[in-house]
């Protein structure tokens, strides 16, 4: 039982650790345009953190019946879910792929000359396609600057809560296999 506790503590701390340094490596599910070293930085100073505030907590979490943390671990992979499903849906409907170039991130909700836009040509890809990829994206700089920023905040919150959510579960598991192997 032992290698339990050593599997669940290295499973939770790789998903503190390896997350943000494969998105700084490769930018996977960072939107187009988006700091990818503010999306690391923010999923690895969250997984320590997740790690340290259960360290701290260990004792309360030992008193814990095994049930209950169980429940929790059940919460965490729920959450994991859904904000995985949530991100690949907002990523599918906000991602605007452009043929042998860089996509365009595009807000929740469009303003000024962008909304305009939009309504004539019917779809962000027609606008693309009209007007060219970098016009769109300064475009969208210009007229939907907040909710653009706002969007990206979104993201930022769906996509750490994924990685958070794991590193909280197998944490959780750890500290508790751990103290019943004491």
């Amino acid at each position: 039982m032992k290698s339990l506790s050593v599997i669940l503590s290295t499973a939770s701390g790789v998903f503190a650790v390896v997350p943000g340094i494969t998105v700084m490596i490769s930018e996977v599910g960072v939107p187009p345009d988006s700091s990818k070293a503010l999306f690391a930085g923010i999923i690895e100073a969250l997984g320590v953190i997740t790690l340290m505030l259960l360290w701290l907590n260990r004792k309360f979490i030992i008193r814990q019946s095994s049930k209950a943390v169980t429940k929790n671990a059940i919460l965490g992979v729920v959450l994991f879910i859904i904000s995985l499903f949530s991100y690949i849906f907002l990523y599918g409907i906000l991602v605007e792929e452009v043929f042998r170039s860089t996509p365009v991130f595009f807000p929740l909700w469009e303003n000024g000359e962008l909304k305009e836009l939009l309504s004539q040509y019917g779809s962000r890809s027609a606008l693309i396609k009209e007007f060219g990829r970098d016009d769109i994206f300064e475009l969208i700089q210009q007229s939907s600057k907040v909710p653009l920023l706002l969007t990206t905040i979104l993201f930022l919150f769906i996509y750490q809560l994924i990685f958070v959510s794991l590193t909280f579960s197998f944490g959780l598991l750890a500290v508790k296999s751990s103290a019943e192997q004491s």
